[in-house]
């Protein structure tokens, strides 16, 4: 019978791979997080950037609303 010395196996065992594809998962499911966290943070800058824009539109349709009912003229001829 030939002797099996542990130098000649080769592979990984059970316990090897578990740890690897734990490794794995928490690294997975920190990336995700991240990812979802800048998602909501960039939705939220778009959703403040949109708001300023609807604001100062409407403040100069107002200035101008306001400047044409006024009835004094902005020109002299």
């Amino acid at each position: 019978m030939e002797k099996i010395n542990k130098r000649d196996k080769k592979g990984f065992t059970l316990l090897e791979m578990m740890i690897v594809v734990a490794i794995l998962i928490i690294l997975v499911s920190i990336t995700v997080f991240n990812i979802a966290d800048a998602v909501q943070r960039s939705k939220n800058k778009a959703t403040a950037e949109e708001s300023r824009f609807v604001t100062q539109v409407q403040s100069q349709a107002n200035y101008i609303r306001h400047s044409m009912l006024s009835g004094s003229p902005r020109y002299s001829a």
